[in-house]
């Protein structure tokens, strides 16, 4: 055998162990993957899909495989759905994942995040890939955290409190919009560095305010300080602030975070005197 024949060999098989290395990857992601995944020809019929996607929507193997996509679907959604892989197939663009609800075999929902890509042959599609995320226990964060801070909110507006926070590594201090407007600024904007919040600080109380808030950091203790505050109008408003800080796993402060409340009235009209 010549030297070339002898190194086309070698190339050939050498392409041939990439091609198995890559098919035995593919077929490990494909098995292991946390996410459903499904492979359907243009006319919708699933001829592949992973344990995920069984696992997912509840269905058996023999209930989806040789099946039309919109198997997976209520009876009364299938019409829809058909028309809707029809649209997607024949779409030159991809359209943006789609963010839902879907109901299982066996009734129950979940909710999931879906998108899809196409293999393609000579520039010709061939078969869908659709990918679908179980996003069920995020979305049930996402609704805990946002109740929780409407009723945050709500319980500050009642209290005529406001909220902050401190991002000590960024230097940035946010407080909730209530405090914007009597100091000129932007309904949500307060985004300010430590310097700047000290500034609004009345120059008699900064000493005060500035010892507290790095005891605080110093000890890990909470802190609650009352000073006096200029505001756009000229005129000064006793404030209270009270907080915390927050550590990292190192022990590092990394936050403070607390409430602002005005002084009751009487207080302010006894110190004017």
């Amino acid at each position: 055998m010549s030297d070339t024949a002898s190194e086309k060999q070698r190339a050939l098989k050498q392409a041939e162990q990439v091609l198995k290395e890559s098919e035995r990857l593919f077929r490990a992601v494909w098995e292991y993957a946390s996410d459903a995944m499904a492979l359907s020809t243009p006319d919708g019929t699933v001829f592949a899909a992973n344990p995920a996607y069984f696992h997912l929507y509840g269905f058996p193997q023999e209930e989806v495989i040789g099946k039309h996509f919109s198997i997976i679907f209520p009876e009364e959604q299938r019409k829809a759905a058909h028309e809707l892989y029809d649209y997607f197939f024949q779409s030159l663009i991809l359209g943006p994942p789609f963010v839902g609800p879907i109901r299982r075999a066996d009734g129950t929902e979940r909710f999931v995040e879906s998108r899809y890509n196409f293999i393609s042959h000579h520039g010709q599609r061939i078969a869908m890939l659709s990918i679908i995320r179980d996003i069920t226990e995020r979305k049930r964060v996402e609704e805990a955290l946002w109740v929780s801070e409407e009723k945050l909110r709500i319980a500050l507006e009642v209290g005529h409190m406001d909220s902050w926070d401190w991002d000590i590594e960024s230097n940035t201090m946010r407080w909730s919009a209530q405090l914007d407007a009597p100091f000129g600024l932007v309904g949500g904007s307060f985004g300010v560095s430590y310097e700047t919040f000290m500034e609004l600080v009345h120059p008699q109380d900064r000493t005060l305010v500035d010892q507290e808030m790095r005891r605080a950091l110093e000890e890990g203790t909470d802190f609650k300080v009352e000073f006096r505050a200029g505001l756009v109008d000229g005129a000064v408003r006793w404030k209270r602030i009270q907080g915390q800080v927050l550590y990292d796993e190192a022990g590092k402060p990394i936050r403070m975070i607390g409430i602002s409340m005005d002084v009751p009235q009487g207080r302010q009209v006894e110190e004017a005197r």
